[in-house]
């Protein structure tokens, strides 16, 4: 392979890997511009609470991060990670599935309208929840995005998987969490 097309294909394959494996986006640099809707800091049973944006099935309302007693799918996403976009469609399969599973999609984000627009655009049909002072990150050791956990009625995490997710492998996690 010549310099010039060994150099192409290496940007290719690398932007190819990085858009499978998750954005590298470590927790120092999330800060978007917008408004500051977000983190309540509030605890319900025991927990963390997250303001939700009133949009697309997202109540609008602070809700427990993990409620006792009920299998918890966490989705941590930003609008502007190139995995996140197809992960809605993958979120999307498992809310049909699971409808009883209880899914919250959080973002460090501060722009509630760009967030809004992401929601809508990408069909979101679950509470999704702003986090704008990662109060979420330190306590789920995410690091990565997208980052999706599965966490069993007692709150102990089964299942952790950085990058894009398929639906089905997230559908075989929530069941072996529901034993």
């Amino acid at each position: 392979m010549r310099g010039h097309d060994r150099r192409a294909f290496l940007t290719v394959t690398g932007a190819a890997v990085t858009a499978l494996s998750g954005c590298t986006q470590l927790l120092g640099s999330r800060d978007a511009p917008g408004s500051s809707e977000g983190a309540t800091g509030g605890s319900e049973n025991g927990g963390q609470t997250l303001d939700t944006l009133d949009v697309g099935g997202s109540p609008g309302e602070a809700v427990p991060v993990v409620p006792d007693g009920t299998v918890t799918l966490l989705d941590f996403f930003a609008t502007y990670c190139a995995p996140c976009k197809p992960q809605m469609a993958e979120l999307r399969e498992v809310r049909s599935a699971f409808p009883d599973v209880h899914m919250l999609s959080i973002t460090w984000e501060r722009d509630a309208t760009g967030v809004r627009s992401f929601w809508t655009e990408y069909d979101g049909t679950w509470p999704v929840a702003l986090d704008p002072d990662v109060e979420t990150g330190p306590t789920y050791d995410v690091e990565a995005l997208p980052t999706t956990l599965i966490l069993d009625a007692e709150g102990t995490e089964t299942w952790r998987h950085t990058g894009l997710a398929e639906a089905a492998t997230m559908e075989t996690e929530l069941e072996a969490a529901r034993q």
